[in-house]
């Protein structure tokens, strides 16, 4: 069960909000040289989409801890009530909030139409803080006569082919999405209506 809820929470961190972030870099600059209102109906959309898979994130992410915690060991349950609670409880909470705010924020109109903050926003769904810290800490690495021969095979051969496959899932997602959000609107006006 809780690999299951572990899977879903990569697959939108991965699926969802990076691709999300790629999107939104990708039509803002698309932007610049074409006034089409087809991007603007993506980016809208993707909006809207990515404020309402931000709220799943959280209830997955709370409901998969609250498992966690109850089918784990002594141990293990302390452990993790030392990461949530004790000297370091930000490194626990900060990613998961992050994503959450940030999500929600892009519900505000005048948040949605800035593009520094929707590139900045756009570049937090693609780089995790993990990822930065990594980054950082390993930086030094890369200046050691020692470190000149060490490869790096954390690019794909099929990168292009990744990103095209991830760009498709997320916007079937969003005319998914679009169409679902439709129908509930139809089916709202269609009971007033009779009423």
């Amino acid at each position: 069960m809780v690999e299951r809820l572990l899977f879903f929470l990569e697959f939108i961190l991965v699926d969802f909000f990076s691709t999300y972030g790629i999107i939104t870099i990708i039509c803002l600059f698309l932007s610049i040289f074409l006034k089409n209102p087809i991007l603007q109906k993506i980016q809208s959309q993707s909006d809207r989409f990515i404020s309402f898979i931000g709220i799943l994130y959280l209830i997955i992410f709370f409901f998969a801890t609250i498992v966690e915690l109850n089918i784990s060991d002594q141990e293990s349950k302390n452990y993790l009530l030392n990461r949530m609670f004790s000297e370091y409880w930000f490194g626990f909470w900060l990613q998961p909030l992050l994503w959450f705010s940030m999500s929600q924020l892009l519900r505000i109109k005048s948040i949605q139409k800035n593009i520094l903050l929707k590139l900045i926003f756009s570049f937090f769904f693609i780089v995790s803080i993990e990822r930065i810290v990594i980054i950082i800490t390993s930086f030094h690495r890369d200046y050691l006569p020692s470190s000149w021969t060490m490869t790096s095979s954390s690019y794909s051969s099929n990168l292009f082919l990744e990103l095209l496959i991830k760009i498709s899932i997320f916007l079937l997602s969003i005319l998914i999405f679009k169409i679902v959000h439709r129908k509930i609107n139809e089916w709202k006006t269609a009971k007033n209506d009779s009423k």
